[in-house]
C-alpha cells in the first residue's frame, strides 16, 4: 500500500474521482491531495488535503541530507563502512595471532619412531632416535603485525566521528590527561558544538514540526478544548554532561581572574553551582544569595563613613577658598598702594621744589636746579623700589611714604650751585 501526500494535477482529480474542489482551488493547476494507492495499481482513496493547514501529515528528518533521497543519510549508514573494516581488522588479527601464539613443532619425520604421535602437552614425552635438538625444534610463523593496532585506532576515530559518539578515547591525548588547559578546552568546544549543531538540526527539522501539526490537529479536531489561536512554539532543552563540565571548567578560569569583593564573583560562584549535579544545591544557592546581601548595618555604618568624608572635603575646600579670597584682596591692597606711589612722590617733588622760594630771576633758576636734582633723586627712588619688589621684600616696607624717602627741602638746597660743568649739571652734594 502506498500513501501519497503531495501535489496532484487538478483535472486528473475531478476527473479520476468524484470530488467537490473549493472554488480557490480549482483556479489552480495543482492541489495538495491525498492518494491511497493498493497493489501498485488499485486506487482506494483520492481527496484533497483535508486538513487545517492545508500541510501534508509527514515529518522527515534526515540526520545527513543528501540529494535525491527522501531519507538521507542515517546514523548508521555513516559508520557502517568504517564499522565493517574495523572487525574485519580485528578478525585477521584474531586469525594471525592463533598461528604466532599456540606452540608448534618442526621435526625430521625420518628420525621419528613409527606410531609416535606429534602432539604438546604438559608431561608429553617424545621419542626420537638421535639428539633432540637436531630433530626436534619450536616452530612458529612469526609475530603480529604492529601496523594493525594503528589501524584499528584510525578506524575507531572513524567510527566515532562519523557516529558522533566521541569520548576521552577518540580524540588521542586531546582530553585524557596528555595535553594542556588550552588544548582540552579546543578539543571539547569542537565535541560540544557538533552535538549542538546535531541537536538544533533535530529540533528544527522534526522536533518543532512535529509539535506544530500536533497542534494544528487539535485545534482543528477538538477545538472545545484546544482553541485556534496562532501560537509559537520554543524547544528548550537542558545542557549534557559533557558540555555542563565544559561550562564548569570555564567558569572556574573566569572565577579565577576576579577577587572575591567584586560584585560579579557571586553570580559566578551561583552559576558553577547550579551546573553541578549536587544533592544540597538548593540550599548552597540560597547561602550564596543570602551572602551576596548587604548588611545593613554595614550599608548604614559606611554611609555614615562617607558623609562624614564628604563634609571634611567639603571644609577643606572652604578654608582653602577662604585663604584664597584673602591673598587676593592683600594682592589688590597691595597693587593699589604701589599705584599710589608715584603720585604722592610727585606730590612731594613738587613741594619740595617749590618751599622758600622768592619772586625774581635768581629764584627762577633755583627753581630749575631744585627740579633736576628732585627728579634724579626721584629715579633713585623707584630703582630701588624696583629692586626691592624683585628681591621678595613688601611693598609696604619699600614705599617712600616717611621723610627718609623724600626729597626734603634742606637735601635741595645743601648742593654748592657755584661748581657746574660745561653742561650745568650737579658736581659735588655738600649736604647729603
Amino acid at each position: 500500500m502506498t500513501k501519497y501526500y503531495g501535489l496532484v494535477p487538478t483535472y486528473l482529480l475531478e476527473e479520476e474521482v468524484d470530488v467537490e474542489l473549493d472554488d480557490d482551488l480549482k483556479d489552480s493547476q495543482y492541489v495538495e491531495a491525498v492518494v491511497i494507492i493498493a497493489n501498485e495499481g488499485v486506487l482506494l482513496k483520492a481527496e484533497a488535503n483535508p486538513y487545517m493547514m492545508r500541510d501534508r501529515p509527514v515529518v522527515a528528518f534526515p540526520w545527513d541530507v543528501v540529494p535525491s533521497r527522501f531519507y538521507g543519510r542515517g546514523v548508521v549508514e555513516k559508520g557502517y563502512n568504517s564499522q565493517k573494516a574495523l572487525d574485519a581488522e580485528l578478525r585477521a588479527r584474531i586469525d594471525a595471532l592463533a598461528l604466532t601464539v599456540h606452540p608448534m613443532l618442526a621435526m625430521d619425520a625420518t628420525r621419528i619412531p613409527r606410531g609416535t604421535k606429534p602432539e604438546v602437552r604438559a608431561g608429553k614425552l617424545l621419542l626420537t632416535n638421535g639428539d633432540p635438538k637436531e630433530i626436534i625444534n619450536p616452530f612458529n610463523f612469526g609475530n603480529v603485525n604492529q601496523i594493525t593496532f594503528s589501524q584499528a585506532a584510525a578506524l575507531q576515530d572513524m567510527v566515532q566521528q562519523s557516529t558522533g559518539a566521541v569520548d576521552s578515547t577518540g580524540i588521542g591525548g586531546a582530553i585524557n590527561g596528555e595535553a594542556t588547559a588550552a588544548g582540552i578546552s579546543m578539543s571539547l568546544g569542537a565535541i560540544i558544538k557538533r552535538h549542538k549543531r546535531t541537536l538544533v538540526n533535530f529540533q528544527e527539522n522534526f522536533l518543532v514540526p512535529f509539535v506544530e501539526k500536533a497542534a494544528y490537529r487539535y485545534m482543528q479536531f477538538e477545538p472545545e478544548l484546544y482553541p485556534v489561536k496562532d501560537y509559537k512554539f520554543c524547544a528548550t532543552s537542558s545542557l549534557g554532561i559533557m558540555a555542563r563540565e565544559y561550562e564548569v571548567t570555564q567558569l572556574v578560569q573566569l572565577l579565577q581572574t576576579m577577587g572575591q569583593d567584586q560584585q560579579y564573583y557571586p553570580i559566578l560562584l551561583k552559576s558553577i553551582v547550579d551546573n553541578m549535579n549536587l544533592s544540597e544545591r538548593e540550599t548552597l544557592v540560597a547561602a550564596i544569595d543570602q551572602a551576596s546581601q548587604p548588611d545593613q548595618q554595614e550599608q548604614q555604618r559606611a554611609q555614615e563613613v562617607h558623609q562624614k568624608q564628604i563634609e571634611f572635603q567639603q571644609s577643606q575646600i572652604n578654608a582653602l577658598q577662604g585663604q584664597g579670597e584673602e591673598s587676593k584682596a592683600r594682592a589688590i591692597k597691595l597693587m593699589v598702594e604701589a599705584q599710589a606711589v608715584p603720585v604722592e612722590l610727585e606730590l612731594d617733588k613738587i613741594k619740595a621744589v617749590t618751599t622758600n622760594l622768592d619772586d625774581g630771576s635768581k629764584d627762577d633758576k633755583e627753581f630749575e636746579r631744585r627740579l633736576q636734582l628732585a627728579d634724579r633723586i626721584l629715579k633713585d627712588r623707584e630703582l630701588e623700589l624696583k629692586y626691592n619688589q624683585t628681591q621678595g621684600q613688601p611693598n609696604g616696607n619699600a614705599t617712600p611714604t616717611g621723610g627718609s624717602s623724600q626729597p626734603s627741602e634742606s637735601e635741595l638746597q645743601g648742593f654748592d650751585t657755584s661748581d657746574r660743568g660745561a653742561g650745568g649739571s650737579i658736581r659735588q652734594p655738600t649736604g647729603l
